[in-house]
């Protein structure tokens, strides 16, 4: 078996936290867009797992395999409705400035269609409306994600260049962090979370993200120790071990 990780076809992003010389310290917009970048890197690394494995999923791991996806499907809808329906709207209200993020909504409503059509996919073979066909579940991937990268991409410049708001945004992370919270259930409590625990890498950057998301240590321990138990057929599929560590996806050597 070859070893082939989740860091392809779609690039990570580097995080302005990392990007800072030495001289400089971080802000509340460094830090705001950091964690963006992080939470945005989870998406691209799950999708690159989704992307590699899928057409190599045999009958018997199409049922977890797709209930991987289904997680990486809400957790992109939830993402992109707390931008439109939170972060958004609190940066116009702190800002006064009415479309603010106009840009980055524009780029939401280019990839939405066919990332639509990806996840009506995914549920229908999930339900047995649909049979499951990993080239097609690629082709799928494949009409939606370089839209969906190069938004996520330019969206961490977009937040950093908030600081040109100053005091103006004072507190605009702590209340992005409050709202967040509320939404946390639509993404299932224990799977949502272990699922980020799976697509995280700790070793990223060279470990100076190891505490995204800000979880408290006790959680973390359960999530990976307990938690992680209840649907381990699903992770089988993460880029991550359970210790948040990239792993090789097993990809048969003459199909890579």
């Amino acid at each position: 078996m070859a070893k082939v990780y989740a860091d392809h076809p779609f690039q990570f992003l580097p995080t302005p936290t990392y990007q800072l010389r030495d001289n400089e310290k971080a802000d509340e917009f460094i830090d705001a867009a950091t964690q963006m970048a992080c939470a945005h890197n989870v998406m691209i690394r799950s999708l690159n797992a989704i992307y590699i494995q899928a057409p190599h999923i045999r009958t018997e791991q199409q049922q977890p395999f797709l209930q991987f996806t289904e997680l990486w499907c809400k957790g992109v809808e939830h993402h992109h409705r707390t931008e439109d329906d939170i972060f958004f709207p609190i940066l116009e209200e702190m800002t006064g400035e009415k479309g603010v993020m106009h840009v980055n909504t524009e780029q939401h409503d280019a990839f939405l269609p066919d990332l639509e059509v990806f996840v009506g996919y995914v549920r229908r073979c999930l339900s047995g409306e649909a049979q499951y066909n990993g080239e097609e579940l690629v082709r799928l991937i494949d009409g939606f994600a370089p839209a969906l990268w190069q938004h996520l991409a330019d969206e961490i410049p977009s937040f950093v260049a908030l600081n040109r708001w100053g005091d103006t945004l004072k507190g605009f992370h702590s209340r992005f962090a409050t709202e967040a919270e509320k939404t946390q259930k639509e993404l299932g409590i224990l799977a949502g979370a272990v699922f980020l625990m799976a697509t995280h890498d700790v070793d990223y950057e060279g470990g100076i993200h190891k505490n995204f998301p800000p979880i408290p240590a006790p959680v973390v321990w359960g999530l990976r120790n307990l938690a992680w138990w209840a649907h381990r057929d699903w992770w089988a599929f993460a880029p991550c071990d359970r210790s948040g560590k990239m792993r090789p996806l097993e990809i048969p050597l003459s199909k890579v």
